[in-house]
C-alpha cells in the first residue's frame, strides 16, 4: 500500500529547526540543513511509519569555552503504527497520522556541548524498540529526562503494548 509521506516529512524537519531556533535563537548556528529519514514498512496486517529528523550546529552562550562554540545535535523520532487497510494515501500533518494510528510515539534527543564517550543533554517521550506482526509493540520511555556521563537510552524503561486491545494514548507534543 503506497502512502505518499513527503509533505509530513518536510512538516516534521520545519518543527525541529523551529524547535532548536526558538530556544537558541541567534545563539544557534547550523552545520547544515536538517536532514530526515523514513522508514515505512508492511508488518504483518499492520503498516509501520518512521520518521527521523536530525539538525546539527553550535551554540554560544556565557559558558562556551571555544571559538567555535558548543556542538549540538538534535533529533526527532516519530512512529505511527496502525491497520495497513485503514492507512491513508497521502499525509501532511502529524494529526493526520495520529488519528489513523493504534500506536503514535514521539521522541525528541537533544545532545549538548557533544562529547564522547561521556554525552549530556535531554530526552523525552517515547520510541518504539520493536514491533512484531502480531500487534506487539516494545516502547523505550524516558524516566529521567536530563543525562551525563551515561548513554540516553539508560535513562528509559521498556514497555510493551498489545495494539490488538484497541488504540493507545496519542503523544500530544507530536503535533
Amino acid at each position: 500500500m503506497p502512502i505518499d509521506i513527503s509533505e509530513l516529512e518536510k512538516f516534521i524537519i520545519k518543527k525541529l529547526v523551529k524547535d532548536v531556533e526558538s530556544e537558541w535563537g541567534s545563539a544557534f548556528d547550523e552545520d547544515g540543513p536538517c536532514t530526515s529519514d523514513r522508514v515505512i514498512a508492511l508488518v504483518g496486517k499492520w503498516l509501520c511509519i518512521k520518521i527521523t529528523a536530525n539538525y546539527s550546529g553550535s551554540t554560544m552562550d556565557q559558558s562556551t569555552d571555544r571559538a567555535s562554540g558548543d556542538p549540538e545535535d538534535a533529533h526527532a523520532w516519530y512512529d505511527w503504527i496502525g491497520l495497513a487497510e485503514t492507512a491513508p494515501k497521502s499525509v501532511k500533518h502529524p494529526d493526520e497520522l495520529n488519528e489513523w494510528a493504534h500506536l503514535a510515539t514521539y521522541y525528541r534527543l537533544t545532545f549538548r556541548d557533544v562529547q564522547y564517550p561521556a554525552p549530556f543533554g535531554h530526552h523525552s517521550g517515547r520510541m518504539v524498540k520493536n514491533f512484531t506482526e502480531k500487534g506487539i509493540a516494545e516502547l523505550y520511555v524516558v524516566t529521567n529526562r536530563r543525562f551525563q556521563d551515561v548513554s540516553p537510552i539508560t535513562q528509559t524503561k521498556e514497555e510493551v503494548i498489545d495494539l490488538n486491545k484497541g488504540k493507545e494514548k496519542r503523544d500530544p507534543k507530536s503535533k
